[in-house]
């Protein structure tokens, strides 16, 4: 057999190699993709071969104290297109009829329907009956590639109540304002998750491995808030918003001062949080149209704030409590009715006259009570210079004057006051009074409840409790004292003197029948020369023998009929506040006095005989009228409605089956009478009145030619003739 010849032998040889190489190169390639790369392209194939689908957790509930819910999420549903599985000749036609019916961009849609890709969102957070109009079109249509699938959204059944707490969510359900922001990563729990297989073009292969991550639904708040005290506040507060108009804003805190539980917190205005971008100043909707972005989200930013958190105001007289407190604290005063200060209408310090707020008529010989009663600058001015600022300074401190409270809501800022360094005599005889240094509502509610709790400073509390969907305990937020900064005997000794205040001195305007009041007006400067406005303060303590509520409301540049003096225009709000409050608590009543009206509450008499609703209404003390001498027809409506608080020997207007026709009658004047005389014009009208305060009648609602039906309550608000106000 002849010899390979050597040529061949070289040629083998090349061929082995490039052989051994080609063979390398596949097991280097085999090594990158199946070791390497596996994992990615392992995922990338999954990924391919299926599409997840999130599922939204239900956001917790927020409670009030009681249990009422204030916030929760609702089932709604999701629209979102698989581009893929929609027919060529079909896209436009999907993307028009969708359009039309989520009231939606069509071009945006159609070229959604153009992507290659296994899922587009559309719309989210539907309710089912719009969702249930795509379904009948899809099916009219025979569409395919629209998938519709469940979700969440957060509905605040009580809309504008307690929006600047509650705050709201955007469209994924994520927390933006408020508690909703504070509290996020509590509520919000954990999504889960569905995995489908798909082929390849997109469709689901229902038996193709499908897994389902369950969500895990957020934790709920147990709030402080009580919904009716808040209600109360509100109604309260938006009345002076309009009595007093034009005004900046209103803003009120309540709080139990023995716990520092915030009781309720309200600014107006306010805003719906179901629709939070949705301006509600009409002024704002006229000019909407024509404000740019950036101004529409100025004004809608402003419109959120919770600003007893979030402003810082020059506070005025209530402060005068504290620089009180201060001078019994440190022995500069040791009996409250000893006559040791003097107002000639000024003091001179620095060389300037720092004037009394009643210059003009300078207050003589006073004690610290009389002080307090006439809310005397120069009384105060005294104190502190006495006092001198690193003493005064130390009690700032142990307040946190400067500080945040550190209230469990997002946005709360420090209060500003002059480094101690800078402080001079006018600097301090001015922050005696509560001007030169600016700190927040709450901080200067809090503050004075620290003289309502025998000296022990709180920290508020607005979550009580973070409780499970079962009902669970997960954590009880306790009450905390910060530290005792006063003794107990200063502090009742402030309170005493603040019950003159009410009773004989600037805040007669608070008072309340039946309650002894604790209060101090305030009529505070913003601002300084042709900027200068005015702070509208009254701050109040009920029962003055043992609080259990404690209120601070101010009007932030009043410029209505009634001046601009917090005395005048805040105090106979806080006095209405109080008095639906306190019986709402069934607080006890200090007095009883002869010309006390009993109040009752009108029973339900509708779908009852004519014979048992007098009987019932006789039972209570209140009167009735109805067309019929008939006692066996049923009454299908009344007036006032049933659980109205009306005086006894009010009028019930009754209606009856068949011959419900309404009878209406025209509001008269009833201001500027007294009470007896403004119960019998409206009662001559068949209205009923509903009382606040004392003296002659200044406001009323309805107001006069209001035409309305007979045995609507009309609220008229009495005032004391002749008060000093500051």
């Amino acid at each position: 057999m002849p010899k390979a010849s050597v040529k061949n032998k070289k040629r083998m040889i090349v061929l082995m190699v490039l052989f051994g190489v080609f063979i390398l190169y596949l097991l280097s390639n085999l090594f990158k993709w199946q070791i390497v790369k596996g994992a990615e392209l392992k995922e990338l194939s999954y990924n391919q071969q299926t599409k997840n689908r999130t599922i939204s957790p239900k956001r917790g509930v927020i409670y009030d104290r009681n249990g009422t819910v204030l916030a929760e999420s609702v089932t709604v549903e999701t629209i979102s297109i698989t581009p893929k599985n929609i027919e060529k000749e079909d896209k436009e036609r999907t993307a028009k009829g969708l359009a039309e019916i989520l009231n939606l961009d069509y071009e945006t849609i159609l070229e959604k329907t153009q992507k290659n890709s296994a899922d587009e969102i559309i719309a989210k957070k539907l309710d089912k009956e719009v969702t249930d109009q795509v379904r009948d079109w899809m099916a009219s249509e025979k569409i395919k590639g629209i998938n519709i699938y469940e979700d969440t959204k957060r509905y605040y059944p009580n809309g504008r109540l307690l929006s600047h707490v509650l705050g709201f969510c955007g469209v994924d359900n994520q927390g933006l304002e408020g508690l909703e922001l504070q509290y996020e990563s509590v509520l919000k729990g954990v999504p889960g998750q569905l995995v489908v297989g798909i082929d390849g073009v997109g469709n689901e292969l229902p038996l193709n491995d499908e897994k389902y991550i369950q969500p895990e639904d957020g934790l709920n708040l147990v709030l402080t808030i009580d919904e009716m005290i808040q209600y109360i506040t509100e109604k309260y507060l938006d009345q002076a918003v309009v009595d007093n108009s034009p005004v900046d804003y209103a803003s009120c805190v309540v709080m139990n001062p023995k716990t520092g539980d915030i009781l309720a917190m309200a600014v107006s205005p306010d805003y719906d949080p179901n629709t939070p971008f949705t301006h509600t100043d009409e002024s704002m909707a006229e000019k909407w149209e024509e404000m740019s972005t950036a101004e529409k989200t100025t004004a809608l930013q402003t419109l959120w704030r919770n600003r007893t958190i979030t402003d810082t105001f020059e506070p005025g007289s209530v402060f005068k409590t504290i620089t009180a407190a201060i001078a019994l604290e440190e022995g500069l005063v040791t009996d409250i009715e000893k006559v040791q200060f003097n107002c000639v209408g000024f003091l001179d310090i620095e060389g300037w006259n720092m004037k009394c707020w009643r210059y003009y008529n300078p207050h003589g010989a006073q004690s610290l009570r009389k002080g307090l009663m006439n809310s005397c600058n120069p009384v105060f001015m005294s104190i502190a210079l006495k006092l001198g600022k690193n003493t005064f300074y130390q009690y700032l401190s142990a307040l946190g004057i400067s500080k945040r409270t550190g209230v469990d809501l997002p946005g709360e800022v420090n209060g500003v006051i002059h480094a101690i360094s800078q402080v001079s005599d006018s600097t301090i005889a001015s922050a005696s009074f509560g001007q030169g240094f600016t700190l927040t509502q709450l901080n200067m509610l809090n503050s004075i409840c620290s003289l309502a709790n025998g000296g022990n400073l709180m920290k508020p509390r607005i979550v009580k409790q973070i409780i499970d969907g079962k009902g669970n305990l997960i954590q009880e937020v306790e009450p905390v004292i910060v530290k005792q900064v006063f003794s107990k005997d200063t502090a009742d000794k402030v309170v005493d003197m603040m019950e003159s205040v009410v009773e004989e001195g600037t805040g007669k305007n608070g008072k309340i029948d039946g309650y002894y009041i604790a209060g101090k007006t305030s009529t505070a400067e913003q601002g300084r020369g042709d900027a200068t406005t005015y702070a509208a303060s009254f701050v109040a303590l009920a029962p003055a023998d043992n609080p259990q509520v404690a209120i601070m409301l101010t009007l932030m540049n009043p410029r209505g009929a009634q001046g601009h003096q917090g005395g005048a225009v805040a105090a106979p709000v806080v006095a209405n506040i109080l008095g639906e409050v306190l019986e709402y608590l069934e607080v006890q009543k200090n007095y009883e006095t002869k010309d006390t009206i009993k109040k009752v509450t009108v029973p339900n008499v509708t779908n009852r005989t004519v014979g048992e609703a007098i009987r019932m209404l006789n039972s209570v003390g209140l009167k009735y009228d109805v067309d019929t001498s008939d006692l066996n027809q049923m009454v299908v409506s009344q007036m006032p409605l049933a659980s109205e608080t009306i005086n006894e020997k009010s009028l019930v207007k009754l209606y009856l089956e068949g011959n419900d026709t309404r009878f209406n009658t025209t509001v008269p004047d009833v201001k500027n009478l007294d009470i007896v005389t403004a119960t019998k014009k409206l009662s001559d009208k068949k209205l009923n009145i509903k009382i606040s305060g004392s003296g002659m009648s200044v406001l009323q609602d309805p107001p006069e030619g209001t035409v309305v039906e007979q045995g609507t309550i009309v609220r008229v608000e009495f005032r004391p003739v002749g008060i000093d106000v500051e």
